[in-house]
Formats: structure tokens, C-alpha cells, sequence
């Protein structure tokens, strides 16, 4: 099964969990990380990329952040960057919301890029007038 992250501005990532249990009705087993204002990428990137190599279970990871190009998009950029020279095998998205999460969630046992399309799929489907 593949790992699941989300990195985002605080509250965020803790609110997208506390959703996808609301949601499920169960603990989504995901890692969230709740980037604080001003928060290095340089100092936290290392730090992120540790927790994601001790939770990976050699299905991959899937990061999911908040804005693409901000700090926390930064920071998982860079912890990715740094678990492929360990052959760990790691996807970043931004723009996370919620339908993206819950079909990562859904489809978390399929390939690891599978999992990928899926979340992107769910984020995009879900952006929608409905009035």
C-alpha cells in the first residue's frame, strides 16, 4: 500500500484529515505535516524526507501539498528529491483538496502511479459549478 502525505500550510493537512475521517469513518492512515509560517524548506526538507523513509513500505509514496511553488510544495520537492538517491520511490502534487485525497486514499494498494492519476482524476472531477 502506498504511503500517503499530506504537506500543507497549517491547518490545512490536519484538516484534510480530520475531513477524510468525517468522510470514511475510519482513520484514513494518512501523515500529514502542518507547515508553519516562515518554516525553512532547506531546514525541513531533510526532516520530511526521514519521516517518509521510515514509513514506506516499498509501495511508494504519494506527497500531496497545497499550492504548487509555495513553501510547502517546496519542501516536499526537495524531500523527494532527496529519497531518490535512496531509491525510494516518491510522488509530489499540488493543489490538494479533498476529493484528491480520498481517491488516493481509495486507490492507495494499486502502483503507486495509478494512485498518482487517480488523486489528479479526483482533484480535477471535483472542480465544478454546481448551482
Amino acid at each position: 500500500m502506498a504511503a500517503i502525505f499530506v504537506v500543507a500550510h497549517v491547518p490545512l493537512a490536519s484538516a484534510l484529515d480530520a475531513c477524510a475521517r468525517h468522510v470514511l469513518g475510519v482513520d484514513p492512515e494518512i501523515y500529514v505535516v502542518d507547515v508553519q509560517p516562515n518554516e525553512c524548506p532547506g531546514e525541513s526538507s531533510p526532516l520530511l524526507a526521514a519521516a517518509i523513509q521510515a514509513a514506506d513500505t516499498a509501495q511508494g509514496v504519494l506527497i500531496l501539498t497545497d499550492l504548487p511553488g509555495a513553501t510547502p510544495s517546496n519542501i516536499a520537492k526537495a524531500a523527494s528529491l532527496l529519497l531518490a538517491k535512496q531509491n525510494i520511490n516518491c510522488r509530489v502534487l499540488g493543489g490538494v483538496n479533498a476529493s484528491m485525497l480520498l481517491k488516493a486514499i481509495n486507490y492507495r494498494s494499486a502502483a503507486l502511479d495509478v494512485v498518482m492519476e487517480k488523486a489528479l482524476t479526483g482533484a480535477t472531477q471535483a472542480v465544478l459549478r454546481v448551482d
